[in-house]
């Protein structure tokens, strides 16, 4: 059996297993968890896992986007910092998902990565987590936001995944049918 991505139920998967994670780390690391490093180094890697997740959608090569990680994982290292952490790491999702995964027309891309990525992150700026319950309330509500973007702008994304995962025989079958039930 082929099994076909499907982007909308494997981004709120990942939004799910990154706040569990989250909560998993601060209990398990207790103190060490309020170091900026931790906290940032964990964004990385959800940031880094949805960019290589829309790599495979999007049938790009892994090399793109390999510098706007590099340069999220700098920014996370030396300019630890809330605000700018999220910011960058909102420019870099967008530079990912629209620039080089899904590349529209400059104006529409910024317009739709406005709306997602921009939403998104003025809903975890707003939810304000303070607590490690709420960091991971945040995560998730984030990638739920970030889910819409297959469903507004591109939904062709998750419709060519449902008809790639149909059987070619069972296509077959049913055009035989349609051909059969004409006549």
């Amino acid at each position: 059996m082929i099994s076909a991505p499907r982007p909308i139920r494997t981004t709120l998967l990942l939004g799910g297993l990154g706040a569990l994670v989250w909560l998993a780390g601060d209990l398990a690391l207790g103190w060490h968890w309020s170091r900026p490093m931790m906290r940032w180094g964990a964004v990385w890697l959800m940031i880094a896992g949805y960019a290589l997740l829309l790599v495979r959608w999007s049938r790009r090569h892994l090399a793109a986007v390999i510098f706007p990680l590099v340069v999220l994982g700098v920014w996370c290292w030396h300019l630890p910092r809330a605000p700018g952490v999220l910011m960058m790491a909102l420019a870099t999702l967008s530079w990912v998902r629209s620039g080089v995964c899904f590349p529209r027309p400059t104006g529409r891309a910024l317009l739709r990565e406005a709306l997602i990525s921009g939403g998104g992150g003025v809903l975890v700026a707003v939810l304000a987590p303070t607590s490690a319950w709420s960091w991971a309330l945040g995560i998730w509500l984030f990638f739920l936001v970030q889910a819409l973007f297959f469903v507004v702008f591109e939904p062709e994304a998750e419709r060519a995944a449902a008809s790639a995962a149909e059987d070619p025989f069972e296509r077959a079958r049913r055009q035989a049918e349609e051909l059969l039930a004409r006549e």
